[in-house]
């Protein structure tokens, strides 16, 4: 099969290698669709050749069962939750793979391919109206927004700060909006407010925008109710913090972030709470799936670059420049 595998710093190819073998409950899948991620860009950044691979947004379709699968069948059309817990712990039962405590370090990546093997219990059934674009964007790219807004309780009337606007931040915005919060979001580059505007943000600031004053102006002093920081800046955490009203709820989504902080001046005596969200479960992927058939979201509004898996080598350090206004990127692998 092809697949992009990485050789040093900036330096993809495409490849051919072995196709992938279903083990004990897997699945053989052929990728049609494959979205790159933010936590993708370790590809381009490689000191040497790396026998991983790269992508974790993964749609396609069931053509090899693998023993002991029960319930897939030949052709079925699935979206993959990439992380993958032990398989045998209530969390694993629950389909809440990202809570499992022995997990195996082995996810489903390998989504820069044209196979990739999966458990059978990480596949979601797509319904027949969705098709495999939005089918790769469920589990992560709104998944995992899907799990910040849940874990916050949004709902009507509350003010919410989103700091970033990448598509976990995007998705984030819509998702807030649709639960009827009031939303300001923040980030530095000006083509992703316009599309934080687009898709429902009720204001757009920069992070030099005199923050956390402005956002006590826009709340009439209060402040706001939840923060999600999307971005994985460690700026973000304490203009955040600072923004938050008495009691309010900090979720931490975006990675990256080494913070320094006194929890007397920013948590303690504001009775804050700091929540943690990583990836999304089964159950939250069934519900992202529900949203979008009851038209309720758009999971394609940010959705600019298609691209083929040839093309991937020249076009991925786009991605991670912020070149051409890129919001989200797709890897589409028709069917041969």
């Amino acid at each position: 099969m092809k697949v992009i595998k990485a050789f040093g710093p900036k330096d993809l190819r495409l490849v051919e290698v072995p196709e992938p073998v279903p083990g004990n409950g897997e699945v053989l899948i052929a990728v049609r669709a494959s979205g790159i991620c933010g936590s993708d860009k370790w590809f381009w950044r490689v000191s040497g050749p790396v026998d991983a691979v790269a992508g974790h947004e993964v749609a396609g379709e069931v053509v090899k069962l693998g023993p002991g699968v029960k319930k897939l069948k030949m052709g079925d059309r699935v979206a993959v939750n990439n992380v993958v817990g032990c398989g045998h712990c209530h969390a694993c039962r629950s389909g809440e793979f990202v809570r499992c405590p022995n997990r195996p370090g082995k996810d489903v990546n390998n989504g820069f391919s044209e196979y990739v093997v999966a458990p059978e219990r990480n596949c979601l059934l797509l319904d027949d109206r969705i098709d495999y674009e939005t089918g790769c964007l469920i589990f992560d790219n709104w998944g995992t927004p899907f799990g910040a807004v849940s874990r916050a309780d949004i709902s009507v009337g509350h003010d919410v700060l989103i700091f970033g606007c990448g598509p976990i931040g995007l998705a984030a915005v819509a998702l807030a909006k649709e639960r009827g919060a009031y939303v300001i979001a923040v980030d530095p580059q000006p083509y992703r407010l316009n599309a934080a505007r687009q898709i429902g943000a009720d204001e757009i600031l920069t992070p030099d925008d005199a923050l956390p004053d402005k956002v006590r102006q826009i709340t009439s002093g209060l402040g706001v109710d939840v923060v999600l920081e999307c971005s994985g800046k460690a700026p973000a955490y304490q203009l955040g913090l600072a923004s938050l009203k008495i009691g309010g709820t900090l979720v931490s989504v975006g990675e990256g972030a080494c913070v320094d902080f006194r929890p007397s001046d920013f948590v303690i005596r504001n009775h804050l709470n700091i929540f943690g969200t990583w990836y999304s479960t089964m159950y939250q992927g069934r519900m992202v799936q529900n949203l979008i058939l009851e038209g309720k979201i758009k999971p394609k509004a940010f959705l600019t670059h298609r691209i083929s898996l040839e093309e991937v080598p020249h076009f991925f350090g786009k991605v991670c420049d912020f070149e051409d206004n890129i919001l989200k990127a797709v890897i589409v692998i028709p069917e041969k």
